[in-house]
């Protein structure tokens, strides 16, 4: 991340900021444009860490997934990019508090587009991402899964909401059923999910997604109350 700093503008970036949730304050990690200034209004990224990347120090939420896919295009990247950090499963209350939280402060201090504001994540992040955007679906334009697990207690409420899916047939971490099932089940029920599979052994599916950089030409296109844009 720092070799990404080396020509930004200063206060743009990466940086590690600090939320209070509760009685507690929690670090979290913030990605600013290099070109960011305040007539304009920013789309949003939140991400959410697997498992191995929780904690409590901000930064290691940014070192796998969304962090490494922007500091290889650092310069002209065109998201805010957040990088909400917990120490426990995405599925509890406190972890959904923590995501609103950070995301409640970023557009608060900083000009977002709240129209556009996607939430991302890989592996007990992807879980997240169908736990917390069928929760809260008035905050986000659209979900970006990676290598989830499965959340069918809520497919009914992601019907309306654009999603694309990611996952690898040869995941031997997360089972590609689970994706597979999600959107299958979503779609039997009125909604119009993109899977993408990749033929892969493995559980990192989102190098290759975010590599391809079709994905973040559909982020950049997609509206909050709209149905997806393929």
């Amino acid at each position: 991340m720092e070799q990404a700093n080396a020509n930004a503008k200063p206060n743009t970036g990466f940086m590690v900021k600090t939320v209070r949730v509760g009685n507690e304050d929690h670090k979290f990690g913030l990605f600013i444009p290099h070109q960011y200034d305040t007539q304009t209004r920013w789309p949003v990224i939140v991400f959410l860490h697997g498992l191995m990347e929780g904690g409590s120090d901000g930064t290691s939420c940014m070192n796998v997934g969304l962090g490494p896919a922007i500091a290889k295009r650092a310069a002209t990247f065109p998201f805010i990019a957040i990088f909400p950090q917990s120490n426990d499963h995405w599925k509890t209350e406190t972890g959904a508090q923590i995501v609103l939280a950070a995301l409640d402060k970023i557009q608060h201090d900083y000009s977002t587009d709240v129209q556009r504001v996607i939430l991302s994540g890989l592996s007990d992040g992807g879980y997240g991402t169908w736990a917390i955007g069928a929760r809260y679906p008035t905050r986000f334009s659209a979900l970006v899964p990676m290598a989830g697990y499965a959340d069918l207690d809520h497919v009914s409420m992601l019907t309306t909401i654009p999603i694309w899916c990611f996952h690898n047939n040869g995941d031997f971490l997360v089972n590609v059923s689970a994706s597979r099932d999600m959107c299958d089940r979503i779609k039997a029920a009125g909604g119009n999910p993109r899977y993408t599979e990749y033929s892969s052994i493995g559980h990192n599916c989102w190098d290759e997604a975010y590599d391809q950089g079709e994905l973040f030409n559909w982020m950049l296109a997609q509206r909050r109350g709209q149905m997806a844009l393929r």
